[in-house]
Parts: C-alpha cells; sequence; structure tokens
C-alpha cells in the first residue's frame, strides 16, 4: 500500500585474532546456529581421498530431506581495481563450486561421521538427502553488477555475500525456510549483493498470489489459514515473546538429556518442527503460552490438556499442546496413543507414505527450578488399526475435545 524502507545491515564483525578465512567461516556457522538452530549446523570434517586428504566443505546444513554444502570465500585484503577484484570473485566462486561437488560426491559414496555445533555426532549417507550448494562470498566492498556463473555446479546452487546469509538467517529464522528459500533460487544467476532485492521481490509477489489448496477434508472442524512464505517483516518483529516460547521448546528438546530414540531421531524430529511456517509460528506460540495459563487452573485430580494441530498441503502435520498432569508412564501412553489416531486420519486422507507426524506436549515439571517439562512424540508409517480398537480409540479421543 506503499513504500517500505529496510536496512540491511553489512556482514556481522569477524572474531579477532583468528585467521581471516577461518573467521569468515565461524561468522557463517555463527549466523546459521544463532538465527536458525545449531543442531542443523556441522563443522567441515576431512575424509581420505586418493591424493591425500580434503575438507567436507566448511560446513553442512542439514535439516529434513535437504542437505546443504556451504562454501566460504574471504577477501582479506581488496583492491581499488575492479578487474582485478572481478577475476578473483570468479575464480573462488568457480573454485568453491567444484570444492562443493566433491563434497557431496564423497559423502555419497562413503558415510562420514559429522559433528553439529551441538557437539553431537551424526552418520551422514549423502544417499539420504537432496543437496544445494551455497557459496558465501566475504568482501567488504565487491564490485557492482558481478554476477558469477553457476555451470561449474553438479547440483542447484545460490552464490550470495556473507552479509545476504546473515540477512536471510535473520529475516527468516529458521534453516528449513532458508533452505526452503534457497531451493526457490538455486540456479538462477544474480548480481553478487542484490540478495535482499530478490528477496523482497518474491515475498511481494507472495503476499499477491492468491491461497493454495488444501483438502477440505483435513480442515473439517478446523480454521484454514494462508501467509506468504516469505514474510516482509523480519520474523518475530511483532509478538517476540510467541516466537521465543517455540523456540524455547525446541531448545528444550534439542538439550534434553535422554530420548528413546538416536541422535539421528533426534534431529529428524527437530527438523519436522522447524517446518513449522515462519507465519504461524506467533499462532502457534502464543496458544502455548494461553494453553499452560488455562491447563494451570484445574486441579490435580482432573486430566486436562488443550491442543492446536498444523497441516499443511505440503505434507506438514505438527501438533502443540499444554497439560495440567506431570510427565508419568500415564502420560506418555496417553500422548503416544493420540498421536497414533491422529497420525492414521491424516493419512488416510493425503494418503502420503512419508508423511511424519509429531506432537509436542508442556507440561509441570515434578521437580527443580523449570517452568514446565517437554515430551514429544513422532510417529510415521502406515498404522493398521483393527475395527473396535479404532472404535474405541475414536471414542477416548475425539476430536472434539482433543485437536
Amino acid at each position: 500500500g506503499g513504500a517500505m524502507m529496510r536496512t540491511v545491515p553489512s556482514a556481522s564483525p569477524l572474531r579477532p585474532g583468528e585467521r581471516y578465512g577461518t573467521a569468515a567461516e565461524t561468522a557463517t556457522h555463527d549466523a546459521a546456529a544463532v538465527w536458525g538452530m545449531p543442531d542443523f549446523v556441522f563443522l567441515p570434517e576431512t575424509a581420505d581421498v586418493g591424493s591425500g586428504q580434503r575438507e567436507l566443505g566448511d560446513g553442512i546444513l542439514i535439516v529434513g530431506d535437504v542437505a546443504v554444502v556451504v562454501q566460504v570465500k574471504g577477501r582479506e585484503t581488496p583492491t581499488d581495481n575492479d578487474a582485478r577484484e572481478r577475476s578473483w570473485l570468479e575464480k573462488r566462486s568457480k573454485k568453491a563450486l567444484k570444492q562443493a561437488n566433491g563434497t557431496i560426491r564423497k559423502l555419497r559414496a562413503a558415510p562420514a561421521q559429522l559433528t553439529n555445533l551441538r557437539g553431537r555426532t551424526l552418520g551422514v549417507d549423502g544417499n539420504a538427502y537432496r543437496w544445494l550448494e551455497v557459496v558465501v562470498i566475504d568482501h567488504p566492498s565487491p564490485p557492482d553488477n558481478v554476477e558469477l556463473g553457476l555451470d561449474e555446479a553438479q547440483h542447484p546452487a545460490v552464490i550470495l555475500l556473507r552479509r545476504d546469509w546473515d540477512f536471510l538467517f535473520d529475516q527468516l529464522k529458521s534453516t528449513h525456510a532458508v533452505c526452503q528459500y534457497f531451493e526457490r533460487v538455486a540456479g538462477e544467476p544474480l548480481a553478487l549483493g542484490d540478495e535482499p532485492v530478490r528477496y523482497y521481490d518474491l515475498a511481494g509477489a507472495d503476499a499477491q498470489a492468491a491461497p493454495g489448496a488444501i483438502d477440505p477434508a483435513l480442515t473439517a472442524g478446523g480454521q484454514t489459514l494462508s501467509a506468504p512464505l516469505l514474510p516482509m517483516e523480519p520474523a518475530a518483529t511483532r509478538d517476540r515473546p510467541a516466537h521465543q516460547m517455540i523456540r524455547l521448546a525446541l531448545e528444550e528438546l534439542a538439550l534434553a538429556g535422554s530420548l528413546d530414540s538416536t541422535e539421528a531421531d533426534r534431529l529428524h524430529i527437530l527438523g519436522e518442527l522447524d517446518r513449522l511456517p515462519v507465519a504461524h509460528r506467533a499462532v502457534i506460540g502464543q496458544h502455548l503460552i494461553d494453553a499452560m495459563q488455562e491447563v494451570a487452573k484445574y486441579p490435580r485430580t482432573e486430566f486436562m490438556w488443550h491442543w492446536k494441530r498444523v497441516l499443511g498441503a505440503d505434507g506438514t502435520h505438527l501438533a502443540f499442546g499444554a497439560g495440567n498432569q506431570p510427565h508419568s508412564a500415564d502420560l506418555e501412553q496417553a500422548l503416544g496413543s493420540l498421536a497414533q489416531l491422529r497420525h492414521h486420519d491424516v493419512m488416510q486422507v493425503t494418503g502420503d507414505p512419508e508423511m511424519k507426524t509429531v506432537m509436542v506436549l508442556l507440561s509441570p515439571p515434578k521437580a527443580g527450578t523449570k517452568s514446565w517439562d517437554t515430551s514429544v512424540v513422532m510417529v510415521s508409517g502406515e498404522l493398521a488399526y483393527e475395527p473396535e480398537d479404532l472404535r474405541r480409540m475414536r471414542k477416548l479421543w475425539p476430536v472434539s475435545r482433543a485437536a
């Protein structure tokens, strides 16, 4: 409806005392870890090759079924000669794309053990992911109108300034959303430094687009919401407490001391939760805040929980709730049975064998200074119910009483 101004700050300052290239890599990792989640950021490792050893990228992002090889190239002492700087950018970007090709090829040939910024190790089989190549250029003053070629890339690729890498993570505050953006624009050449312009062109188009279709069978008894994939305002500009609530719940799950699952499962669960659309995070975060206050009014002699589910046309199926009972074996069983039933019902509509259902429950702590305990359950695959069992389950968990 009028003019809008968005100031894109310079790239975050580099840590003093580190070699320039290393400091640029560290700053790139930090931006993805602070505005995204450190669990999705994996440090470079070395792998044996025929001629010696090769570093597996300058970092790798893994979220869901998408993996991104990140190559960082820094210009420590730029000159005033535009031709020389253009030549440097072209040579380094081509080298970076070739290195990314080699990293993906190596990980597809033999799995490797990678460690994320949470300090946890994951066995990574390159054949399990859709790959992207992202080259991050750290240059304080690149020449204008430099369009770097992507011909060397063997996978969808993007080249951008570190300033613009920071911009995307600050704007979206979700690793899944940033990777989704990279997939959307990959392979389309762009003048270096124009990434925020491209972002807002797409955000404007999203704002004008008609809502996508969703199966009415999924929305029965619920509310249909539509919002642009790319927000105009940076995420959490408004409703910051609600956004923080989502991040706190994710951090609780990331830091949980024990799960009845592997680290790969934990990463998978976090990846599914990070699919929660940026535009809807405030709604879900505020629901959790309100639900915790509401269920606290009920005595512990009664059982009460409040849920809100998110079902997306892309197969997203998440639920967030708060209950008035501390975690117990009975509560765990109840949560599991509810998740399985909801998963079964959605699969009957979508028929998607790859769909995952993840439910997160906040409950009063048994002891200590924490405000709540966090429980999570993930269900995947087709569930076989006997008709009588299904009838009893539906009677126990009617949609009108639990989401």
